[in-house]
């Protein structure tokens, strides 16, 4: 047997992808990694996601070490499997520099002395970048860039961070998925630098080579200013406290929210904490709405996190939906979706749905009447066992960490009532090829429920509704 039992059960959703399948599973137990981060919290998305994939040993530095202890005890218990540790040197097979750009300028020399690969990760407000280098040449040239700059030489700062949540949440679970990516040998790292902005939700990638678009963008990068959100009136019902959900409260607690409902009737298993960041081992066989009581209560002691430890159906949906401003739904079947899509048109309430499998992830935003509903895009709910789920193909444990970030940040928007929706859009990424592309949605005229002559005219009866989340 190549791992042990428990190994088996806890990252069972990699191995039975055959890109990682079980010897690939024993490599990233047998990788280092060190990451070097401005701070402990800009840092903890991608140590989070780092450990549950099982990289097996974690060397950490950063300019503000604050609250490290009690990160590193987190993540000792989300997988017993990692060690982790400060470092003052460079130790690791790989390495991840994640931070503002000042930060990055900063870490000149630790990034090209004794090189090697780099994964160099930076955020400015609600935007930033990650670029996979495996040549110090082109690492410098990237640092070069960024310093004609000009960045200011700028200490990290607590206003900071909060400007930049979900850039650096973001990004954190895009380096965990470029570290797994290169230690297996799989997929296209980004080649040059992949660029996004959570505010407008745009996404390019620049090739190195192309020095006039690169400094361009650096330059944009470095100029933007974004004005200040408060989310602090704010009530978000999450329904799904799994893959997707994890990340969504996550961000949303450390950004400041009010008030987070977390829907969900399961609870936590070993087999969910290879991507489930808000539970651990020592919670295992909890309700998954307790345990993320605790982990965010933990976060973010001034939130109120409102519990509900059902399953969704038609009977109770509008007395759980009432209250809350925005639904995010982090589910993994497609009755609970349409559920919650009836449901929140019915109740004029915005919906952010994503989905993930394998490497690959979706997300968009649904704001009708003003725009397209779930029915636009898929009329009827498929039949059962047409369409896998990621229980049955398996889904690499970062992946629902990158959508379900973007599902914060759209719930932070319309929250705040600023930046750009994905109301008319959908946003799908390829992880193995680090691609995001960008679908005009349109609403239908023939659409059962929004469209100019609707037929369903209330809830229907939905098989197998659920709010499990396996993603």
């Amino acid at each position: 047997m190549i791992l042990e039992r428990e190994q088996i059960n806890r990252y069972l959703r990699h191995i039975i992808m055959p890109e990682i399948s079980g010897s690939g599973q024993r490599k990233l137990l047998e990788s280092t990694v060190f990451i070097c981060g401005e701070s402990v919290q800009a840092a903890a998305p991608a140590i989070y996601y780092l450990a549950s994939s099982g990289i097996g040993q974690i060397n950490c530095c950063f300019e503000l070490p604050e609250g490290f202890d009690k990160l590193a005890a987190s993540i000792r218990d989300l997988n017993s499997d990692v060690s982790i540790s400060l470092a003052d040197g460079k130790a690791g097979e790989l390495r991840i520099f994640l931070g503002g750009p000042e930060f990055i300028c900063r870490q000149s020399d630790k990034i090209t002395t004794d090189f090697v690969p780099a994964i160099i990760a930076f955020y400015n407000g609600w935007q930033g970048a990650i670029g996979v280098y495996q040549e110090q040449a082109a690492a410098r040239s990237l640092l070069a860039t960024l310093a004609a700059g000009q960045p200011p030489v700028a200490a990290c700062s607590n206003d900071k961070l909060q400007r930049g949540i979900f850039a650096f949440c973001f990004a954190g679970a895009l380096c965990a998925m470029e570290v797994v990516k290169l230690a297996l040998t799989i997929g296209q790292t980004p080649d040059g630098l992949l660029t996004f902005n959570l505010w407008s939700m745009e996404f390019s990638k620049i090739a190195q080579q192309d020095s006039a678009r690169m400094a361009a963008a650096l330059s944009a990068l470095l100029s933007e200013d974004f004005p200040e959100i408060s989310l602090e009136g704010g009530k978000a019902l999450i329904v799904g406290a799994g893959g997707l959900g994890s990340p969504v409260a996550y961000a949303l607690a450390a950004a400041g929210i009010g008030t987070i409902g977390v829907v969900d009737y399961d609870t936590v298993e070993i087999s969910n904490l290879n991507r489930q960041i808000l539970h651990t081992a020592s919670r295992i066989g909890m309700p998954k709405v307790k345990s993320a009581a605790i982990f965010l209560e933990e976060l973010n002691p001034r939130l109120v996190v409102n519990s509900y430890n059902t399953g969704l159906t038609k009977e109770n949906v509008y007395d759980i939906l009432a209250g809350y401003h925005v639904v995010i739904v982090a589910v993994d079947n497609f009755p609970a979706r349409f559920l919650l899509n009836d449901a929140c048109f019915f109740a004029g309430k915005p919906m952010i749905d994503a989905g993930v499998m394998r490497f690959d992830g979706t997300a968009m935003t649904i704001t009708t009447p003003v725009g397209h509903c779930y029915r636009c895009t898929l009329p009827e709910i498929p039949s059962g066992g047409t369409t896998p789920s990621c229980s049955e193909t398996g889904v690499l444990g970062s992946l629902p960490g990158i959508m379900g970030f973007i599902q914060a940040a759209e719930a932070a928007k319309l929250l705040s009532g600023q930046g750009q929706l994905l109301n008319k859009r959908l946003i799908y990424f390829d992880g193995l090829y680090s691609s995001f592309s960008t679908l005009t949605l349109i609403k239908s005229e023939n659409c059962a429920l929004c469209g100019t002559n609707p037929t369903i005219c209330g809830l229907q009866d939905y098989d197998f509704v659920c709010a499990d989340d396996a993603d």
